[in-house]
């Protein structure tokens, strides 16, 4: 406070008055004047802002101890159904991949560097759409069947393969997303459903009109409208 302040004037001027040896004892006033000034733990201010150890102990050990969502006490009713309509899969080309010359080489590939770093491969039969990196991992997308496909990105990796790209392997195969989307037949309160699960739900409705719900068993996003409108994803199985 202020009366510090002014103590620690009163002896800077004894000091500089004395002789001005390491050992006088003015100095070491001023020294413990100082050490009294420093923030420690007898700060009145940083005590109220430091937060107490036990209590945020105690509390974070609550969060851990409570479960992230109750365990569901009623079957899915029968007329909603959860439709599966999107897959993502990846892959690896084991192989540098020169984008200007499959951009030349294939007649359904978009490539645009200023945009992003990858070149866009559409596949007409089956329906599919990749995107090839030049470190050569892919990224494709489809419909809901696995063996069609798995069938086109083999198809992505041949079609790279004949643009002077001979060292082009098909390997590690592995479906990462499903999207899948459901009606609920009955009008959701977005906001008594956000404050309700606030450890799960981003609901900001100045952003964006959907809230965007989050489980961690299992693993997955939801977004739900308030017209009833589900739209899941995270799952790699279909049965999941």
């Amino acid at each position: 406070g202020d009366d510090n302040i002014d103590g620690l004037l009163e002896l800077l001027e004894k000091t500089g008055e004395g002789p001005k040896t390491p050992d006088s004892t003015g100095l070491a006033d001023v020294d413990e004047l100082l050490g009294c000034l420093a923030p420690g733990s007898s700060s009145p201010l940083l005590a109220a802002k430091r937060p107490r150890l036990g209590s945020s102990a105690s509390s974070h050990a609550g969060s851990e101890a409570e479960a992230d969502l109750p365990e569901p006490t009623m079957e899915l009713p029968a007329d909603v159904e959860i439709t599966p309509y999107t897959m993502t899969a990846k892959f690896y080309l084991r192989c540098e991949i020169d984008l200007k010359k499959v951009a030349f080489g294939i007649r359904h590939a978009e490539y645009n560097p200023r945009k992003h770093g990858s070149i866009t491969i559409r596949m007409l039969e089956p329906r599919a759409t990749a995107l090839v990196r030049a470190s050569g991992a892919c990224t494709i997308q489809g419909g809901v069947d696995f063996d069609a496909l798995k069938a086109s990105a083999k198809k992505i990796a041949r079609l790279v393969q004949k643009c002077e790209h001979d060292g082009v392997k098909f390997a590690s195969y592995e479906v990462v997303n499903i999207l899948a989307k459901a009606r609920l037949g009955f009008p959701v309160r977005l906001d008594a459903l956000a404050a309700k699960w606030r450890r799960n739900a981003f609901y900001e409705p100045e952003f964006y009109c959907g809230c965007v719900f989050r489980t961690s068993k299992p693993r997955c996003a939801y977004l739900v409208t308030s017209g009833g409108n589900l739209m899941l994803s995270g799952h790699r199985t279909v049965e999941a």
